[in-house]
């Protein structure tokens, strides 16, 4: 309501109607709050299951506004209230705090120990050292297989170092703000960097270390060595490889380590690995360099081994590739290389290629590496002889057995045809290779239910359990599917009990569906028949993610995997899955017992849940004390799936009507008769899934006067709110639409909002769409049209509510704008 449209309603009006127009707008207001506090918290759900990159950053701001939006809300629902609960304002500052907390918290580190000789190193040195340098410590002296001799620099040398320089910060505040899909800005900002890390000078005392280092590889392996100056930044090469993404100084004479170690840790900032980690889930402070510096070894060959396929769902063969000289051209692809497939189980040689290799790399005498010719006798000879290869095989199902997983292998042969392991880490396999195309049904298998919308994907099986809302939960017998009426958060209870869960009724973005997507329980949710045509102890597979049930146990899917997701494991992705512990739960189920306080809520999902409680509950309260003639909620009398609560501000209601209930008769309100009207036009479907006994309605309220309404609440499985003047003078009439949610995929329900907002736009609305959000507004018409705009928009509602929409082609989305248009209001086209 505008204040305009405010004071023109209000003119003399006693002052109890006055505190009801306070109170519904403090009531506006915390709903609207509610709802950008779902849907913030839906973005962090997002982040979490969708795969999608985010930065620390991101999810801070998010949560500093989702804190800040709660603050407001609990002033409403105080305002609203009378003050009835201050304690509320403690409790979100404590879980936002916890949340923040989490997403802020930063690694220390030790200035005391900056280097670290290679034979002291193995993996319980991992976050000092890196992966590459604990790995490769533990495969010397834990698996006890050949290694280059040498240290490692450690992180906390780069983070002295960083410190120092300030650089860190700097670049922080500019990535902060900074789209990383600008290439040219990012290398812009990143050559600045490290420009200013090769040129700043060291920490003395990792300076007097490295020195000291040098002096003992030189007295140790004399003048001539070269070093091998290699990258092995914190959480390089565990589930995140980081491969290629840093750089190695490869024959570096020792005179010239400093400036070595300071092109290694520079590599950091370069473009591709800032927009590596970041798209990986990687803060700079998250992967900061370690430095692992070996002893050059004069490699006679060099090559890669996969202890698995790759690419292959089944095969278990090792891999092996080669290249005369150093392995740089093997790493980057640059050079066709020499490749044996080896069975595991004898080590046999299934498949031999020798490629003919016409340049090598070789180390420079005065440091440095350069690629030469290859001598004309050797291009087209293997670099391995059969027995070289039996002994990496060996050196490789050893290393695999030692990590218990899948390994990528470097190695090299020296001069003295001694086989050395250079680097090792975890190999995975390619995404979906087994995975065949996604279809709605299994074949040979027939539904017993087919339709709903995924509140939680994924596959599951077990024996039908039919609950009523009283039901004792802790009958629940482990690994059921859980069928119900409707969703409730009280099904909370039973989710660490329950293989899944299968409701007539509900929406994907209610508080069920969130706490079920945490849990990640597959969770089908307005199916609209599930506890009709499923009965009680019966096994049966559900398939959330299309929306299936079938009789008895589907193998095929239950053997399906879900999507990789790029962030999971890494340390924001982390940091993020600790903060909602504060921000997701929902502890407060029920609204009857003791604890559904504002002392407690644990969460700030507890937080709105127990301010729209209230606010709810205050509402329905708002005819305490109030004479019927001075604004009273009244009931509409309506052949409605919902109930309609009215609150008259002037000339919305005949003077005659009852005092509890309105007949449509006695209503004088344009905008809200004209709404009526829409939604009961005849080619509308009639509206499904109503109400069943014992199971009340929801409610709207809708706030009155002959020329105005706000009506609001949830029709069906959607949450709208109208709000509209309707008067004599042009400049002064307004209709503004807001709608959110539906029961549906996440894809289904933002191309049912297109649909929407292409309709809208057909009838003259300016329309703001965002996912499956949607306002909508339209000013200065005559009455006569905005009423037709309001009856058109009766039918919209209307239609979406009694119609399953199942769009799952974008193609579809002209369709459906073009038949509501033409007046198919039951889509029959499809």
């Amino acid at each position: 309501m505008t204040e305009r449209t405010a004071t023109k309603l209000s003119g003399n009006a006693p002052d109890a109607r006055q505190k009801l127009e306070q109170k519904y707008q403090f009531f506006k207001n915390l709903l609207s709050r509610n709802n950008i506090v779902l849907e913030q918290m839906t973005s962090l759900e997002r982040m979490i299951h969708e795969g999608g990159s985010f930065t620390r950053e991101e999810a801070v701001t998010l949560v500093e506004a989702m804190a800040e939006h709660c603050r407001h809300l609990a002033q409403d629902v105080n305002a609203l209230c009378d003050g009835q609960f201050p304690e509320l304002f403690e409790s979100i500052e404590t879980a936002a705090g916890n949340a923040l907390n989490a997403l802020n918290r930063q690694r220390t580190f030790d200035f005391s120990t900056l280097i670290l000789p290679l034979e002291e190193i193995t993996l319980e040195h991992l976050e000092e050292v890196g992966g590459k340098a604990a790995n490769l410590g533990e495969i010397r002296n834990k698996i006890g297989l050949p290694t280059p001799s040498g240290f490692a620099v450690t992180a906390s040398a780069a983070a002295l170092f960083l410190e120092q320089t300030d650089l860190l910060d700097t670049l922080r505040h500019q990535l902060a703000a900074m789209d990383l899909s600008d290439i040219a800005a990012l290398e812009k900002v990143c050559a600045k960097a490290s420009e200013r890390i090769m040129t700043a000078p060291l920490p003395p005392a990792l300076e007097q270390g490295l020195m000291d280092k040098t002096r003992e590889i030189i007295n140790r392996f004399g003048p001539k060595v070269r070093l091998a100056v290699r990258s092995s930044a914190v959480c390089e090469d565990s589930d995140a490889s980081f491969a290629g993404q840093h750089a190695s100084v490869l024959g570096a004479a020792p005179a010239t380590l400093s400036r070595a170690w300071s092109a290694v840790v520079a590599s950091a900032f370069t473009a591709r690995a800032v927009f590596y980690r970041r798209t990986k889930g990687y803060s700079e402070q998250d992967v900061m360099m370690s430095v692992l510096v070996l002893t050059m070894i004069e490699s006679k060959a060099s090559g890669v081994l996969y202890t698995i396929d790759p690419n292959s769902a089944h095969s278990d063969d090792l891999l092996l590739a080669a290249a005369w000289g150093l392995g740089v051209s093997v790493v980057d692809g640059s050079m066709d290389v020499d490749f044996w497939r080896v069975r595991r189980e004898d080590k046999q040689i299934l498949v031999t290629h020798v490629a003919d290799k016409k340049s090598e790399f070789v180390v420079l005498a005065q440091g440095g590496i350069v690629s030469r010719p290859v001598q004309e006798t050797l291009r087209e000879q293997p670099c391995l002889t059969p027995t070289q290869v039996d002994i990496l095989a060996d050196y490789a199902l050893r290393l695999e057995a030692h990590y218990g997983m899948p390994m990528d292998i470097e190695w090299a042969l020296d001069e003295k045809d001694q086989l050395i392991i250079l680097q090792a880490r975890p190999l995975q396999r390619a995404d979906g290779l087994n995975q065949a195309e996604c279809c709605k049904l299994v074949p040979g298998r027939a539904p017993l239910l087919f339709g709903g919308q995924t509140a939680s994907p994924g596959a599951a099986s077990g024996p039908v359990y039919i609950v009523q809302p009283d039901h004792e939960l802790s009958a629940v017998p482990q690994g059921a599917i859980l069928v119900a009426r409707q969703t409730s958060p009280t099904y909370v209870a039973a989710m660490g009990k329950v293989a899944g869960i299968i409701t007539d009724v509900g929406s994907p973005n209610g508080h069920m569906a969130s706490v079920a997507r945490e849990f990640g329980i597959p969770t089908l949710v307005g199916a609209g028949t599930g506890t009709a045509l499923l009965t009680h102890g019966m096994e049966i597979t559900l398939d959330a993610t299309n929306q299936v049930v079938y009789a008895g146990q589907v193998a095929e899917i239950l053997s399906k995997r879900k999507p990789v997701n790029l962030m999971k494991g890494s340390p924001v992705y982390k940091s993020l899955q600790e903060a909602m512990k504060f921000i997701n739960p929902l502890h407060l189920v029920d609204p009857q017992l003791p604890e559904f306080s504002a002392q407690g809520c644990r969460s700030l999902h507890d937080i709105i849940r127990f301010a729209h409680e209230m606010a709810m509950q205050e509402m329905f309260r708002l005819s305490d004390g109030l004479s019927p003639h001075t604004g009273v909620a009244r009931e509409l009398r309506a052949v409605l799936p919902f109930r309609v609560l009215l609150v008259d501000l002037g000339g919305g209601i005949t003077s005659k009507a009852a005092s509890s209930w309105v007949e449509l008769a006695d209503l004088r309100c344009a905008p809200l008769i004209a709404l009526l009207q829409g939604m009961g036009h005849p080619r509308i479907p009639k509206f499904a899934g109503r109400t069943q006994e014992n199971q009340p309605p929801p409610t709207c309220y809708a706030v009155v006067s002959d020329t105005y309404v706000n009506l609001s609440g949830r029709l069906g499985n959607h949450f709208a709110t109208i709000d509209s003047y309707s008067g004599p003078v042009i400049n002064d009439n307004y209709i503004t639409f807001s709608f959110k949610g539906g029961a549906a995929q996440y894809e289904q329900r933002v191309r049912r909002t297109l649909v929407l907002a292409g309709i809208l736009r057909r009838q003259g609305f300016r329309v703001t769409q965002s996912a499956d959000s949607l306002r909508a507004e339209i000013r200065k018409y005559d009455q006569r049209r905005f009423l037709e705009r309001l009856d058109m928009l009766g039918r919209l509602l209307a239609a979406v509510r009694a119609l399953d929409w199942r769009l799952d082609d974008d193609s579809e989305i002209a369709r459906y704008v073009d038949a509501f248009m033409n007046g198919d209001y039951a889509f029959s086209h499809q």
